[in-house]
């Protein structure tokens, strides 16, 4: 009896853990859904009605894969020069603030995030770290902001976290060093995996030739990149239908999602399609489903609490406000991470122009509830305004500006950020701004 009864827990414990996993998994292909753009959430939305309806089965179904097939028209005829108020160049993605941007919502204390900010500023286009950046002139910065000295293990284990976020393997210091840590984020096995690793000297060194390259290993080797951080910076042209439309009436903006052909009522057809079905891929799809209305929501009130705190920028009457994923996050009571995901590659049509979601935050260089929020551009106002009124026969350090801003304006900044927006305004140091 007490043999059939382990035996039944046993198998209680198997069907829970699998479940688990289950849950897990979809879970992780929702959170990923959040991230996609329109087209992209089109083309998989497309792809499950393939498996559950016939053709031409369904009139909303049919009107929906139409749409589909119009934007991908226009996407291909954009590079001809397609006219069209959808048609945008594309913003320039910058690789550093890529980094820092899914860096800062990681678990960090201030150290932390300090060395952190200093090694993403030293990665060059490519992805490399900066030859010439030392751990040296790391833990001098740590020690002049907080009188604290650190061990390079420190700066190693800030330095892991950074290679290994998107795209994995920048900051490297050696390529191989790049490569490895590419390795591990491929979708691979551990077997695939040690075989790539263990092949990629002779790869590099070429005393393999790729046409001897079993074709599985070949397909994960042309996955790699010798230029991990080459996909940022570069201006292309093209179609996209926008995810979102702000739209200004007399006192106020109103926000709503563009998804007439991926209506309410469309969703609900699947729904109830892939409910009475018996198909095998069924729990998927209702998976997929779940997470699609979840991303449509939380989209939509990201998106209104945007445009709401940029009303006055949007107006033209203000700047654009500081503005960061954690802020949003705290204002829905959501993750910073959903955030983040839910505003990468969406567009929003303005009345005026098409615009990516993100280009509405704005960062903020001192943090969070210190004093006032300072923007790029406001420091660089003050410093230059400081700079221009000083005495020239005796010129302001940047500790001294520091000191300044701090006393008449309450801005608490770091003086090294001081000194790297004096460099791009090109004001000289103090010893070459002083008069004789």
């Amino acid at each position: 009896m007490e043999k059939i009864f382990r035996t039944e827990v046993k198998q209680g414990l198997k069907q829970k853990q699998k479940l688990s996993l289950n849950l897990t998994a979809n879970l992780g292909e929702q959170i990923k859904l959040l991230s996609l753009s329109g087209f992209e959430i089109s083309s998989q939305l497309n792809d499950l009605i393939k498996d559950f309806f016939l053709e031409d089965e369904d009139k909303k179904v049919s009107y929906f894969q139409d749409e589909l097939k119009v934007d991908r028209y226009k996407s291909v005829l954009s590079a001809d020069n397609y006219s069209n108020i959808e048609k945008l160049q594309n913003d320039e993605i910058d690789l550093k603030e890529n980094l820092l941007n899914q860096f800062e919502l990681l678990p960090l204390n201030d150290i932390e995030f300090l060395i952190g900010q200093v090694l993403i500023d030293s990665i060059e286009e490519n992805g490399r770290l900066d030859p010439e950046l030392e751990f040296d002139d790391i833990k001098r910065i740590v020690y002049e902001d907080f009188n604290i000295i650190i061990q390079d293990q420190i700066i190693e284990k800030i330095l892991d976290r950074i290679q290994n976020l998107d795209p994995p393997g920048c900051a490297f210091r050696n390529i191989r060093e790049s490569l490895d840590v590419q390795i591990k984020h491929l979708d691979i096995n551990k077997e695939t995996k040690a075989l790539l690793e263990t092949n990629l000297d002779k790869i590099i060194e070429n005393k393999i030739n790729l046409k001897e390259i079993p074709q599985a290993l070949k397909a994960n080797l042309l996955k790699l990149s010798l230029n991990p951080g080459g996909s940022f910076g570069s201006h292309t042209e093209f179609y996209t239908r926008p995810d979102l439309v702000a739209i200004k009436t007399k006192d106020s903006w109103n926000v709503s999602l563009n998804d007439n052909f991926m209506s309410q009522d469309l969703i609900e057809r699947i729904k109830n399609k892939v409910e009475k079905s018996k198909d095998k891929n069924k729990h998927e799809a209702k998976s997929f489903l779940k997470g699609l209305e979840r991303r449509q929501q939380t989209l939509y009130l990201v998106a209104e609490v945007i445009v709401n705190i940029q009303s006055d920028f949007l107006n033209g009457s203000s700047k654009k406000k500081a503005l960061s994923n954690k802020e949003i996050a705290e204002l829905l009571n959501i993750s910073p991470s959903t955030v983040s995901r839910i505003v990468r590659n969406k567009y929003i049509q303005l009345p005026n122009e098409l615009t990516t979601l993100k280009s509405l935050l704005k960062k903020r260089v001192n943090k969070q509830n210190q004093s006032i929020n300072i923007t790029s551009e406001d420091l660089k106002l003050f410093i230059d305004e400081i700079v221009t009124s000083e005495n020239k026969k005796s010129p302001l350090s940047d500790e001294n500006i520091k000191k300044v801003l701090e006393e008449k304006l309450e801005i608490n900044i770091a003086r090294r950020t001081i000194s790297k927006y004096r460099l791009e305004l090109n004001i000289p140091s103090t010893r070459k701004r002083k008069s004789i």
